[in-house]
């Protein structure tokens, strides 16, 4: 089973949070993140900021993430999520 947690539980870990940003059409999402911690920053390449974008889509009001892509100064890398994929290790904190 892929990554995946409440749709409510997300979004109101969203809204509590800055960082993050929920988009939403129609069965499907996109969540943005961009670190802000100082200890992230230090890691920018470049000193640029990373964005972090996770896809997935939303069945009987839990949300499933199939990808994971970053954008920095090096490029963009994409990551098809996998069942139990330890990128989505976060969704346990929530």
């Amino acid at each position: 089973m892929k990554p995946n947690i409440n749709f409510e539980k997300l979004k109101n870990y969203v809204l509590e949070n800055s960082s993050y940003k929920l988009y939403t059409e129609g069965t499907n999402f996109d969540l943005h993140f961009i670190p802000n911690a100082p200890e992230a920053e230090a890691h920018f390449p470049d000193g640029e900021s990373v964005e972090h974008v996770m896809y997935g889509y939303i069945d009987n009001d839990i949300a499933y993430f199939t990808k994971f892509v970053t954008t920095s100064a090096f490029g963009k890398t994409e990551i098809n999520i996998i069942d139990d994929d330890p990128v989505m290790e976060w969704l346990k904190y929530i």
